[in-house]
């Protein structure tokens, strides 16, 4: 997924911002499409930026896909995607199964095999007719660390509406090929 975000973010105007150890509610509004280099605790302040949006602006419309690595790194924080998934038409979580998240009508589970590219991706794309947003990242392997939080992602976000639905076809592709294995 990252690779194809940043494919298709090519096409469109991208701002760099090298290596940051935060981003600002501004920063996160202002700059329609980005790539940058961070560790976890910036992608988990974007990702939740992201994840209140989808609470405060859906109503049962649109998708949202959402990758943890290891499905075990979405406990601390279920409850919140149980409720976007109230609030969704649909919730795909990728993640390796290390962990059995709890059921729900409108979330389904999507292992992704150890090793994978997807594996190493950080994934939450929201695709709604009131939310369109995307955070994309992989693990930069060239520091190995062992601890998550000192583990640095280049990431891409956007809210350009069209770069949004190319990532959520992609993710949809994604599924389809793993349902089809």
């Amino acid at each position: 997924m990252y690779e194809f975000a940043l494919e298709v973010a090519a096409r469109a105007s991208v701002e760099e911002l090298g290596e940051v150890s935060h981003i600002s509610r501004r920063d996160f509004d202002e700059r329609t499409t980005c790539t940058f280099l961070a560790q976890v605790p910036c992608l988990e302040y974007v990702s939740l930026l992201i994840e209140t949006a989808v609470l405060l602006r859906t109503n049962r419309a649109g998708r949202v896909y959402t990758g943890f690595q290891k499905l075990s790194r979405m406990k601390a924080i279920a409850d919140r995607y149980l409720r976007i998934a109230d609030l969704s038409e649909r919730l795909y979580v990728f993640g390796e199964a290390d962990w059995k998240p709890p059921r729900h009508p409108n979330m389904r589970i999507v292992h992704t095999p150890s090793g994978s590219k997807l594996a190493r991706e950080w994934i939450v794309v929201a695709d709604s007719p009131s939310l369109r947003v995307a955070l994309v990242a992989i693990e930069d392997d060239r520091a190995a660390v062992a601890e998550l939080e000192q583990k640095h992602f280049r990431a891409i976000k956007t809210s350009d509406p069209a770069l949004v639905e190319r990532l959520a076809d992609a993710a949809e592709q994604v599924i389809d090929n793993f349902l089809a294995a």
